[in-house]
């Protein structure tokens, strides 16, 4: 060990040591694959880190070896829309389809004329007049926006995608996002058709698949890979960042100077940003939370939080992927050591 882990800490890159999403996977292509699907938009949501970018990667990866299908990856902070047409026509796919006469168009450097046509003058048109094509060509467009926003090309974009659907064009919409941020863009004005997609909310891995994982990569026994795998709760960069802890280190002994590693990793590169990113109300709701093990009658008696209060938090911490409620009278953190990290909070903030 030591060399040529195969770990992977980096966000956003498929690790060499996968454990597959099979059933997430399915959920998305069987849908999309159908000759009339229920749906052509879904949204992966979940905490930092747990694995949507992977997941989105590996259903584009998936539609990129179809020849029935296209794909265009979009950068939600630039012109969605120039983008999605300069892909389309980009795509070798297609390309030599567009170079017919009867289908040439000129447009913002793509460099076609519309054939018998007045040149194209707004984005708008062009797409409107590409998507005609594909849908008599039978062929499908997966759109796929990794890491959402509410900004103004996101808005832009969600409008005009509208319109596609209206249309019954070929366009399937496949968006990344953490739960706060699909959640405001849904509410934007006009928008609400993006409340009735269908969400995917990422689970924690299997600890069974985990400590599996681990007992084949470390070659170790399965009561050793299993108590591994529970300092990971199941969250897929927790599963990849301890690993990679422990293949470097060359030893699989959970001692402290492993988990102190892990906690300021965790820490620099998940937890600060998901604890920046909360309302001042529920760090201190989380903060009661850590400091009486999430009994909920402890809850109320020692920090003065009402059980009306810890009900109206309890979805929304729920959605963020960071507790745990399926057990009456107590809450639990659904990221690892996560209680640990609160419980610092709390002694960075009495100082």
């Amino acid at each position: 060990m030591g060399t040529n882990s195969p770990f992977n800490i980096t966000f956003g890159e498929r690790p060499k040591n996968y454990i597959n999403r099979e059933s997430e996977f399915n959920s998305i292509v069987e849908v999309f694959d159908s000759e009339i699907p229920e749906t052509k938009i879904k949204i992966i949501t979940g905490p930092r880190g747990c694995g949507k970018t992977v997941l989105l990667s590996q259903v584009k990866n998936y539609y990129d070896d179809k020849d029935s299908w296209i794909t265009a990856d979009v950068n939600p902070n630039g012109d969605i829309l120039e983008q999605l047409a300069s892909k389309i026509y980009e795509s070798g796919k297609v390309k030599k389809l567009f170079l017919k006469a009867e289908f040439n168009f000129s447009f913002k450097g793509i460099g076609l004329t519309i054939h018998g046509d007045e040149p194209v003058s707004s984005i708008y048109t062009l797409l409107d007049k590409m998507f005609k094509y594909l849908k008599k060509k039978e062929i499908r467009v997966l759109i796929t926006i990794d890491d959402c926003s509410t900004n103004e090309n996101m808005k832009i974009f969600a409008h005009s995608y509208q319109s596609f659907i209206r249309e019954e064009y070929p366009a399937f919409l496949l968006i990344t996002g953490l739960y706060e941020n699909v959640d405001k863009l849904e509410k934007v004005d006009n928008l609400t058709f993006l409340a009735r997609a269908p969400k995917l909310f990422l689970n924690k891995l299997s600890i069974r698949a985990v400590t599996m994982s681990y007992m084949r990569i470390f070659d170790i026994s399965e009561e050793e890979a299993f108590k591994i795998a529970k300092q990971t709760n199941g969250y897929a960069y927790g599963y990849q960042l301890l690993g990679s802890l422990l293949y470097k280190s060359n030893s699989t002994k959970l001692d402290k100077a492993v988990l102190d590693k892990y906690d300021l990793s965790l820490e620099d590169n998940a937890y600060s940003m998901i604890w920046e990113a909360l309302p001042e109300t529920e760090r201190q709701v989380l903060i009661a939370i850590a400091s009486t093990n999430g009994v909920i009658k402890d809850i109320v008696s020692n920090y003065g939080i009402t059980n009306s209060k810890i009900q109206m938090y309890k979805p929304k911490l729920k959605n963020k992927g960071i507790i745990d409620c399926s057990t009456r009278g107590k809450i639990t953190f659904e990221l690892p050591r996560f209680k640990e990290f609160v419980l610092f909070q709390k002694k960075l903030m009495e100082e």
